[in-house]
């Protein structure tokens, strides 16, 4: 017996279920027509789920899985079902039509919301909308939509009852919901007021983080260590909001800094203003701004202020200004006091002394080493190791800028530094790589030229730095020095141009010995 043949008769008394057709007072049913329809339905309907697997990498499909698989049940209804729904009652093909309407009318408003809103502000770098006002925007589209289907599709339906139970209804669920309907209007009132966008940092509360978005019920934060924090709407309505991304997005930093009695104010001054001054992450507008706070027990105290573009890199600037005031202080001798008891002894001790001499003599020897100090008698190398300065360069500072006028000589101890150049259109070409035993900075020392490149640390570096005070009495008691310094000026010269003139194919011009030593007579006043 087939299936179609199996009568299935609800309602009715035994001895009237006898036929295959059976007429309600809603609808006829017949069970083989159903049977194949849904089969069918379902074979197709497994065939798009398999299909719709390959799409799933398509952000636009994923946000409307649920209402396009409806789409599809009612769509396949339609196609397998239609003379069995309208069989069952006029309003059944109507409610299935009426249905799938609806449902391309929500995913076209979804397109057209994920574009604007998303797609074309993402293309224009403009804030995103918050998606409580989009939501709000695409519920009372679909309730226009929804009441033009039920006039359309169930003409002999009464608006006014349907409006009179909505309200009771709404009634209702306002009283139960009245928590969510206080987050609603909160959300709605922050949107309208606009304290914050999507992209802002702020403080709410006890939270600080940057706005991610702002639902109907609450607010997303995203905090430094990327960490979600959620909070409603109505509690963000109750506090007090700090915004640090508007009026503009510059933000001020407050650093505290003491220094030693030892140190005056204006050095300290001086100091703290070139590390901020050498710092590219540092606006220049508004300039940084340094005040003397307070004379405490074991320090000079100030107060620094300065902007940088975005709060979100707050921590990070703030720690590379620390960093560098600290090697900035150990170069200037500024020394950073400890709060507690100074007890000063003015007796050396044996071992420190021994230690001194230890590094005198190594640098002596490191300075004979040089061609450019080769001519110099061992009590002239050694005057220059007493007097030279040992300076402490962190990484990525700055130890000489391209065009800027010198008068000291660097010997590398430790570290790794690179040599770049400016080009017309503003980009920094490396040179070369220098580390521990490698010099700069001889012509600067010997004639006052500009710096012919940009010597940036790599690691941290340490250096001898001989200037021209210290350089200028040994040349001024043996004169004859000059003659052999301006020829190894004329050899590193030769040097460098034939490296240029390999790198760019371009002739380059040599300075003869004599110009040298013109240049360093002048420049220390020996004629």
């Amino acid at each position: 017996m087939s299936i179609e043949s199996v009568p299935y008769i609800i309602g009715m008394p035994e001895s009237n279920r006898e036929g295959r057709v059976m007429n309600l007072n809603w609808g006829t049913f017949q069970t083989g027509d159903w049977f194949i329809g849904l089969v069918s339905m379902l074979v197709t309907y497994v065939i798009f789920t398999f299909l719709q697997r390959f799409l799933n990498g398509y952000h636009f499909l994923r946000g409307i899985a649920f209402q396009l698989n409806l789409l599809v049940l009612a769509l396949l209804a339609l196609l397998f079902l239609t003379p069995q729904l309208v069989g069952l009652h006029r309003y059944v093909l109507s409610a299935v039509q009426a249905t799938a309407v609806f449902l391309l009318v929500i995913i076209g408003l979804r397109a057209i919301d994920m574009f604007f809103f998303d797609q074309l502000r993402r293309w224009r770098h403009q804030t995103p909308v918050p998606i409580v006002v989009r939501d709000i925007g695409r519920w009372a589209l679909s309730l226009v939509v929804s009441v033009f289907l039920i006039r359309y599709f169930f003409e002999g339906v009464n608006l006014d009852v349907l409006a009179v139970s909505s309200i009771v209804a709404g009634y209702i669920l306002g009283n139960a919901t009245k928590d969510s309907l206080g987050n609603l209007f909160s959300g709605l009132e922050l949107n309208t007021d606009s304290p914050f966008h999507i992209g802002d940092w702020v403080t709410m509360g006890n939270h600080v983080g940057c706005i991610v978005d702002t639902t109907w019920r609450a607010t997303r934060l995203k905090t430094k260590t990327n960490d979600y924090i959620v909070i409603p709407n109505a509690v963000i309505a109750r506090e007090p909001v700090i915004n640090y991304s508007r009026p503009t997005r510059d933000h001020g930093c407050i650093i505290n800094v003491g220094v030693d009695y030892e140190t005056p104010p204006n050095k300290a001054r001086q100091t703290i203003m070139q590390v901020l001054d050498d710092m590219p992450t540092v606006l220049k507008q508004p300039p940084p701004l340094l005040m003397l706070t307070d004379y405490a027990d074991f320090s000079i105290n100030f107060k620094l202020r300065f902007f940088i573009a975005d709060y979100a890199e707050l921590d990070q600037i703030k720690s590379d200004v620390m960093y560098r005031l600290w090697y900035a202080f150990k170069r200037e001798g500024i020394t950073i006091p400890f709060p507690i008891q100074d007890i000063r002894i003015r007796e050396r001790a044996a071992g420190e002394e021994t230690a001194r001499d230890k590094h005198i003599r190594q640098l002596q020897d490191l300075l004979g080493n040089l061609d450019l100090f080769s001519s110099l008698s061992g009590d002239d190398l050694k005057r220059l190791a007493e007097q030279a300065q040992i300076r402490v360069y962190g990484r990525c500072e700055c130890l000489v800028r391209e065009g800027e006028l010198g008068d000291s000589f660097f010997l590398i101890r430790e570290g790794v530094v690179k040599l770049t150049v400016a080009q017309a259109d503003g980009r920094q070409t490396e040179l070369a790589s220098m580390t521990a035993g490698q010099f700069f900075g001889e012509r600067s020392l010997l004639t006052g030229t500009k710096r012919s490149a940009t010597v940036t640390a790599e690691t941290d570096v340490v250096v001898a730095v001989v200037d021209k005070p210290v350089f200028a009495p040994i040349l001024q008691a043996n004169t004859k020095l000059v003659a052999s310094l301006a020829a190894v000026l004329e050899q590193r010269d030769a040097d460098r141009a034939t490296r240029r003139q390999a790198d760019s194919k371009v002739p380059v011009v040599l300075t003869p010995q004599r110009v040298w030593l013109q240049r360093i007579t002048h420049f220390f006043s020996l004629d």
